[in-house]
């Protein structure tokens, strides 16, 4: 593997980066002097101290810092729990003591400003990035459609639909097939929506995610448009019919009664009697369209489920085709190292062991498995938003699946769950570069959600509308953040085409 070559070129696209000259890379700098010496892996012998900035619980960071640091006594790693992603990297480049890795909520930001650093050579000499899981791979989540590797995944939780065995039995329904269609999902939603006269209603779908994201991604069969992002987005541009489609089915579902009210709504006290109830507690939604975290920091905590009679769970989100293979919508932080690391290749392969690597999930696995290590709150770290393995690595993912449900009752949905979700594929903000612009611009400012959950408004009508707005403020971006006064990889045709997309708009 080409180590040295590798930390050259880093160290040189580092001391190009204009924004952070001066910048001292955190605390990067090593201790008692350079010399400037490597061992046998291409890592320095120096001691030094790594900065990681994060999103995820701190207890945990604190313990896998501890571990990388017993793998390289030489390194001292500092972390810390961002706040606010803008204000704090805006903060620390002003002072000039900048992480050296750190992980984003939104891809715009750290894009915009350049604070990642390229880290191509360092991924593609890499034989652990091997292992990523598929979409991952070769869709180049973290490349930006680009053909240069800024960041990668650092904290992946897919999104999933949940289903309560006890609400399906007591309205005498069957339990669908675990690689079920949208369709058939639809139909098991109304015929779980039941006015009991003597009770609570029963409803068919409560939801976190609305169904409009979901179906953007499963769509289409990949022979009709090979979407690799939300709103239809195929790495090029978006096709908005395929949101229309689901935004309209979901706002159908709503004005029809067949979504159970939100916490904290008159509609929720009216329903249950308790202004500040969750229906995921309520024992009377079947379906539900949640976040992963729902089962990891609720649903899966003990006597949870037995205190409110509820039997959980999970499925795949479903696909519109019948296809066996196919993505599945994700939350998904990004993580890069910075453009002022004076260490980028230590700063990559901290990056890498906090996130993606083998290596860091087998160490994740040693602190989730311990049950007795607790953070602040006193909470299991599983319980803590634990994140799901982006290695395909057979040993991880057997550690991983055995703190889930092994019961011969359970287990099957939960084999058949984490075997649809290796091609996850982020909501827009982590991966689309100008994603975020659009949404704030245009989806925001008109409030389109809440025009079709009244039923006064029909998706269909603005998908050639928010089609052009989502292309303009990509190319936008694209032109901005990757052209001369960004990092400059694009091609001319390449510049080109996105220019075209810019002088058209509105036109």
């Amino acid at each position: 593997m080409k180590k040295n070559k590798i930390v050259a070129t880093l160290l040189s696209v580092a001391m190009a980066a204009t924004l952070l000259v001066g910048c001292s890379g955190g605390n990067g700098g090593s201790a008692g002097g350079s010399t400037g010496g490597v061992d046998e892996n291409g890592v320095t012998t120096d001691n030094i101290t790594l900065t990681y900035w994060h999103y995820e619980d701190e207890t945990t960071m604190n313990l896998l810092a501890e571990a990388f640091m017993k793998k390289y006594p030489n390194i001292t790693v500092e972390t810390k729990q961002i706040t606010d992603m803008s204000t704090d990297l805006s903060a620390a480049a002003a002072a000039g003591n900048f992480p050296d890795a750190f992980c984003a909520t939104d891809s715009d930001t750290a894009l915009a400003n350049m604070y990642w650093a390229d880290i191509t050579e360092y991924v593609e000499n890499d034989p652990d990035m091997d292992q990523m899981l598929y979409s991952i791979k070769n869709y180049g989540i973290g490349k930006f459609d680009t053909d240069h590797w800024y960041a990668m995944p650092v904290w992946y939780q897919p999104s999933a639909i949940f289903i309560d065995r006890n609400v399906i039995n007591k309205l005498n329904l069957e339990m669908p097939r675990t690689d079920w269609t949208w369709d058939e999902m639809i139909q098991l939603i109304k015929d779980a929506t039941v006015d009991d006269r003597t009770g609570m209603k029963y409803y068919g779908l409560g939801y976190y995610n609305r169904l409009d994201s979901l179906y953007g991604i499963a769509a289409c069969a990949t022979a009709e448009r090979a979407i690799k992002g939300e709103f239809g987005f195929d790495g090029t541009d978006f096709d908005l019919r395929y949101w229309a489609i689901g935004e309209e089915e979901f706002g159908n579902l709503k004005v029809n009664g067949y979504v159970a009210p939100q916490q904290d709504t008159q509609a929720m006290e009216d329903w249950s009697g308790d202004w500040g109830t969750w229906f995921g507690a309520t024992g009377h939604v079947a379906i539900f369209s949640e976040g992963f975290w729902s089962y990891m920091n609720l649903w899966g905590t003990d006597g949870y489920q037995e205190q409110y009679g509820l039997d959980i769970v999970p499925y795949v989100t479903p696909n519109v085709v019948d296809e066996k293979e196919h993505n599945i919508i994700a939350n998904m932080y990004m993580g890069g190292i910075s453009s002022s690391t004076e260490h980028p290749y230590e700063a990559y392969l901290l990056l890498k062991w906090m996130g993606i690597g083998t290596e860091g999930w087998n160490a994740r696995l040693d602190i989730y498995e311990d049950e007795s290590i607790t953070n602040a709150s006193g909470t299991a770290l599983k319980h803590a938003n634990m994140p799901v393995p982006m290695t395909t690595d057979e040993g991880v993912w057997e550690r991983y699946k055995a703190m889930f449900p092994q019961d011969e009752e359970h287990k099957m949905y939960w084999d058949d769950y984490f075997a649809s979700i290796t091609r996850p594929v982020p909501y827009g903000w982590y991966n689309i570069a100008g994603y975020w612009n659009f949404c704030d611009q245009y989806f925001n400012k008109i409030g389109i959600h809440d025009l079709v959950d009244a039923g006064t408004a029909h998706p269909a009508d603005y998908a050639a509308e928010a089609s052009e707005q989502a292309n303009y403020y990509h190319a936008e971006a694209m032109i901005s953040y990757f052209g001369p006064s960004g990092y400059d990889v694009l091609s001319d045709e390449e510049l080109a085409t996105y220019q075209a997309t810019v002088d058209s708009f509105g036109k």
